[in-house]
């Protein structure tokens, strides 16, 4: 990783807790006469620090960007001008509104002012664009994208909608861009999230079909709540001689409704599939009975479930429709591959990354018998907060909360949805460790507005009433805080905030302050990091970046 000097020279910030540093390099004094802003041009091109950071926001307005330090996990803002030279990875030039949150920059700048001298896309990063073939969930803190190993570290810059976000809170429908350097993944970013489909009437449906597009396809049981990429979709639903086709649009964080009141009765039809499988000796099932694929087999129009193993390779599960009196279809599975879950794999960054492709691009999320590794025998996991809210596992009503089911190894998406509020899904990581596990998510937001004909569950920031918050600072204690360069008092302190972006800065003689943007939405308690004594600064040093962090309350 770069700028590896970068992490603890820095001592002095411009707060109202301590003076300003002396400047280190070429960079000029404001003439008499003009108003200060707290911003100086230097000389083009001069600057005394140095980083590599992720860009975790863009304020044009402000002439700032802001970044995260991934080596000290430390946030902070910096200012451009015209004088500002920004360069693509290959030094091609480019402005700073090409920049986007999530690239991985080189970003060199005058440390006392904080002027951005000059910023470059990292000639040392790689990104893999609207990737769906991974798993964020790997042994030892590792993620899988594709056939490839990353180290996922605890700080890494997690983007949906604009917005910090939290691994956990992406799901295996989204699609999702990564940023790195070397083997670490550095950033996230959600490009295509999820929304929520619920039936309604449904009753004649109860243990048949449902299939929204390719994304979805899976049994209907009562009370279910699917999970589905946001975008347009044919939703195909049958039952025996039941079926109804219904046209829907899942919008990211929005739940749609489908009333399927008005079911069409079908003559009951059946085809003749006829199957090959690679290798020709795999066990074949169609709907969980075994079958012999060397003639065609009878299927009733409709979604089945083909599951196939072999030794030697990875069990394979796909959905089919028959919908014609004689079809052929062919599945190829893929031989198993060793890993070793201990080490980051050496990966060739220079091939690019496409997801795996079969003969059927279907990747139908499974329901949780089928997410089912393997089970304890005695083990739960309890959702104790927020409380009162319904809960889903992987689509699947299981009551209100607090609530407890048993643990299944694997895998699993957590949604929780209450009226009037917005939907939330999480995804979960279970392992066989022989130990209870207990989860405490954050309160719901509430909702912003209804979309006719859905249930809406996205709160647009931009429409999101003030409300009055109540902040708790519990540590460091006996720190001096500051919101927003008001004096609050001595920590452990609570005061009063509206919702919205504020600065907490934290002070204490003989330490280094640091400022933290918060974004509280609700009443919030924060625990921050000890303060760090202060070192002594000499003119050689290479600046730290300025240390300010972002929390969002």
């Amino acid at each position: 990783m770069q700028a590896a000097t970068v992490v603890t020279a820095l001592t002095l910030l411009i707060t109202g807790c301590t003076s300003q540093a002396s400047n280190v390099g070429m960079a000029k004094d404001k003439k008499s006469g003009v108003p200060d802003t707290g911003f100086s041009a230097g000389t083009v091109g001069s600057y005394d620090s140095a980083d590599t950071a992720v860009i975790v926001g863009v304020s044009p307005e402000d002439n700032a960007v802001t970044f995260l330090n991934m080596s000290a996990d430390r946030q902070y803002t910096l200012y451009y001008d015209g004088t500002t030279y920004v360069t693509d990875k290959y030094g091609g030039a480019q402005t700073i509104t090409q920049l986007k949150i999530g690239d991985v920059v080189d970003v060199n700048f005058l440390k006392g002012k904080r002027q951005i001298a000059g910023i470059q896309e990292s000639p040392d990063a790689w990104v893999y664009d609207n990737i769906s073939n991974y798993d964020l969930g790997g042994a030892n803190k590792t993620a899988d994208i594709g056939s490839s190993t990353y180290s996922l570290p605890d700080n890494v810059a997690v983007f949906s909608n604009g917005r910090r976000a939290e691994v956990m809170d992406i799901v295996s429908q989204d699609v999702i861009s990564v940023h790195g350097i070397g083997h670490e993944i550095y950033s996230i970013n959600v490009e295509r999230g999820h929304g929520y489909l619920r039936l309604k009437n449904d009753q004649a449906l109860i243990g048949g079909w449902i299939e929204v597009g390719n994304a979805v396809i899976r049994e209907i049981s009562e009370d279910m709540l699917l999970v589905v990429p946001e975008g347009s979709y044919r939703v195909l639903l049958s039952n025996g001689g039941v079926s109804s086709t219904k046209d829907v649009v899942i919008e990211r964080d929005k739940e749609v409704v489908l009333d399927v009141s008005d079911l069409e009765i079908v003559q009951d039809k059946t085809g003749m599939i006829l199957i090959s499988v690679t290798p020709e000796n795999a066990k074949v099932k169609i709907d969980g009975k075994e079958v012999d694929v060397s003639k065609a087999i009878e299927l009733s129009y409709g979604i089945h479930q083909v599951s196939l193993e072999a030794a030697g390779y990875d069990s394979l599960t796909k959905y089919i429709q028959v919908g014609s009196e004689y079809a052929k279809i062919s599945f190829t599975m893929e031989k198993e591959r060793e890993q070793d879950d201990s080490s980051v794999s050496d990966n060739n960054l220079n091939e690019q990354l496409m997801p795996q492709q079969g003969e059927y691009t279907e990747t139908p999320q499974p329901s949780v018998s089928e997410n089912t590794i393997s089970a304890t025998e005695e083990n739960k996991v309890y959702i104790d907060a927020p409380k009162n809210v319904e809960v889903y596992l992987d689509s699947n009503y299981l009551g209100i909360s607090p609530i407890s089911f048993k643990k299944t190894v694997g895998s699993h998406t957590i949604t929780l949805r209450k009226s009037g509020y917005v939907t939330k899904s999480y995804t979960i990581y279970l392992y066989n460790d022989g130990e209870d596990i207990t989860y405490s998510f954050t309160d719901l937001e509430k909702e912003s507005s209804t979309v006719s004909g859905n249930s809406s569950s996205a709160a647009d920031s931009a429409g999101e009433k003030e409300v009055t918050c109540r902040l708790f600072v519990t540590s460091p204690v006996g720190a001096e805080v500051y919101l927003d360069d008001m004096y609050q008092g001595i920590s452990p302190i609570d005061f009063v905030a509206v919702s919205g972006a504020h600065e907490i800065r934290l002070c204490r003689d003989g330490y280094t302050p640091v400022t933290y943007t918060v974004f509280p939405r609700g009443d919030y308690t924060y625990t921050f990091p000890e303060l760090e004594e202060e070192p002594g600064v000499s003119d050689n040093d290479v600046a730290d970046s300025p240390s300010e962090n972002a929390l969002d309350g």
